[in-house]
């Protein structure tokens, strides 16, 4: 899961890297179509990181989720064994009576 989450993170950074360095770089050659374009492309990747983002955050809450149920069943799990044992304790002490001397 964590593997996962890194390479998001990567990738999320691969993306933001060059959409930061055109923003922070506008040359003077490029035309004000090409900047549209490049301002553009640079919103899409925007925007795909906003969504990336997203789906990690959506992620790591189901595994926190997930995490909890799973500790709340082995507490449920632990409890139900201890009550078994207490009740074998009590049946094996109600089928053996003690035996006076």
């Amino acid at each position: 899961m964590k593997m996962m989450l890194s390479g998001l993170v990567m990738f999320s950074l691969v993306l933001a890297v060059p959409a930061q360095a055109a923003q922070a770089q506008p040359s003077s050659a490029v035309k004000a179509g090409d900047q549209k374009q490049v301002e553009q492309a640079i919103e899409k990747q925007q925007a795909t990181l906003k969504q990336l983002q997203g789906d990690v955050s959506r992620e790591e809450n189901r595994s926190h989720e997930a995490d909890a149920k799973l500790k709340q069943q082995d507490q449920t799990i632990a409890d139900l064994q201890q009550q078994l044992k207490a009740l074998q304790g009590a049946s094996t002490d109600a089928g053996h009576p003690a035996k006076g001397g």
